[in-house]
């Protein structure tokens, strides 16, 4: 347990360190509890990156702090080295920079505006418990095995009907190597709610040692066998409160979809040609068309 705690405040520290995690802008008075070159480290933003780790007992909390102020000590001499060595009027930098701090914004708009959402009902709990059975009672902790191969798109057609007509993957994977077909091959054990929705729809289908074919990203195909899978069914009970912060998620999104609608209904964004979407480009398209046959014929 101390082991794994440690690495865990580990991984906090880089994350401190990785994500840039500035000092708060802000007027309210807090005790200095460092001091790196004349810039403060105030105990708000200590308690602010102390927060990300969650729930913690005193003997944790206080050795995360300890921690996570020598981790901010160490964000603050490096960013004061990059700014030394002329990297903050770098392009790519300001433009991160400025895109990190937009970024803290939206998430600030979004935490304050959307943070108030209604619990469901045990009515809607219960409805989503037995629309999702493959999540919950028919539950599966699935063991895969994935192919990613690169394959010309003139030879997809014949790969997929080397694997419909293979006797087992094991032949398949001798005939890719035979071929010349350049890959990776991984085996993972996850449990269902660990596997993206439209995945997971497909696998509890699937019978153990059923093979799949995937589109893959341009010049790859993905190959996937259930290799076996164990039912691990969960209860209502069991599943309530997950249920419930899902539920909540799914309704802040759509407030937050909703709310950015109407922020782009009332922003003027005007796209440089050639960069607006099809969506737009379809309408500036039936815009122009209609504004031309409204134009009155010349005398």
């Amino acid at each position: 347990m101390k082991s794994h705690y440690a690495t865990f405040i580990a991984l906090t520290t880089l994350v401190v360190l990785l994500s840039g995690c500035e000092k708060p802008a802000s007027s309210t008075k807090s005790e200095t509890v460092a001091t790196v070159a004349g810039d403060k480290i105030s105990e708000v933003e200590l308690n602010l990156a102390l927060s990300r780790l969650g729930e913690l007992s005193e003997a944790q909390s206080a050795e995360a702090k300890s921690k996570l102020l020598q981790a901010l000590i160490d964000q603050r001499l490096i960013a004061e080295a990059a700014k030394k060595a002329g990297l903050d009027k770098e392009p790519a930098v300001e433009i991160g920079m400025a895109h990190a701090g937009r970024q803290v914004l939206a998430e600030a708009y979004a935490e304050r505006t959307f943070k108030d959402v209604a619990k469901p009902t045990e009515t809607e709990i219960t409805e989503y418990f037995n629309l999702h059975p493959e999540l919950f009672s028919e539950r599966r902790i699935y063991r895969i095995q994935e192919l990613d191969l690169t394959v010309d798109p003139s030879r997809l057609a014949e790969v997929e009907s080397k694997l419909k007509s293979s006797h087992s993957i094991g032949d398949f994977i001798n005939w890719v190597k035979e071929q010349g077909i350049e890959g990776k091959s991984a085996v993972a054990v996850k449990p269902a709610e660990q596997i993206p929705a439209a995945l997971l729809a497909r696998l509890s289908q699937m019978k153990d040692g059923e093979v799949a074919l995937l589109p893959g990203r341009p010049g790859h195909v993905v190959i996937q066998q259930l290799l076996d899978s164990q039912m691990q069914p969960v209860s209502l009970e069991q599943a309530h409160g997950a249920i419930e912060r899902a539920l909540i998620t799914q309704k802040r999104k759509e407030l937050m979809e909703a709310d950015l609608q109407k922020l782009r209904e009332a922003a003027k964004i005007e796209y440089t040609s050639g960069y607006a979407p099809p969506a737009e480009v379809q309408a500036a398209d039936e815009k122009a068309g209609s504004d031309k046959a409204n134009e009155k014929p010349a005398n």
